[in-house]
């Protein structure tokens, strides 16, 4: 009976020892079709009152990541949505006793689509850019019949591609213009992604 049983230890171990080891074999980072969530901060600039106080930002998108030159720069491209709060920044003008005289405080949604680059600086960490456009739902409307507007901006983006398989993290500061009632923003955002 002592003989079967070390019999069988002995083919098992030997066939636990066949496999590759982890430790040998290079994480190879995915590429191609992601999501991302990103929790920051953001805040209006210029306005009536000079700037708004730092409020929430929550971003939700996906995308697709393009590998060029054998991994060392990455081509993103995606859609977002984002929600943003001004808050206490007037954009409708201050009356004599210095309340604004519409909403000072106003919900700013983006529905954004995104393009940039990200060169590699060390392995699995990227530098580099993107360029925003979309549309921008104000509520309440902070300037007279002005609800809604275009947007266009830029951001400065980081992203390390972690050992955990699938996972990505950055961060990217943003700035964005509503063009109609021409309000800037500022944001900025650690970035969660899951590339499938």
């Amino acid at each position: 009976m002592r003989k079967l049983v070390a019999l069988l230890v002995v083919s098992l171990a030997s066939s636990v020892f066949a496999a590759a080891p982890s430790e040998g074999v290079p994480l190879q980072v995915r590429r191609g079709f992601f999501t991302e969530t990103d929790i920051g901060g953001f805040f209006t600039v210029a306005g009536d009152n000079g700037y708004s106080n730092l409020q929430t930002y929550l971003q939700l998108g996906a995308g697709y990541q393009l590998t060029i030159g054998n991994g060392s720069g990455l081509v993103p491209i995606g859609v977002h949505v984002a929600i943003g709060a001004n808050a206490q920044n007037c954009w409708a003008g201050l009356t004599a006793a210095g309340a604004c005289r519409l909403s000072d405080n106003f919900t700013m949604i983006f529905i954004t689509a995104s393009g940039g680059y990200l060169h590699r600086v060390f392995e699995r960490l990227y530098v580099g850019g993107k360029v925003l456009a979309g549309y921008t739902l104000l509520d309440p409307a902070p300037v007279q019949d002005v609800n809604g507007g275009i947007n266009v901006g830029a951001a400065l983006s980081v992203e390390y591609a972690t050992n955990m398989d699938h996972f990505s993290v950055g961060v990217d500061v943003a700035f964005r213009l509503v063009i109609g009632p021409n309000i800037p923003s500022l944001m900025f955002y650690p970035r969660v992604q899951y590339t499938f």
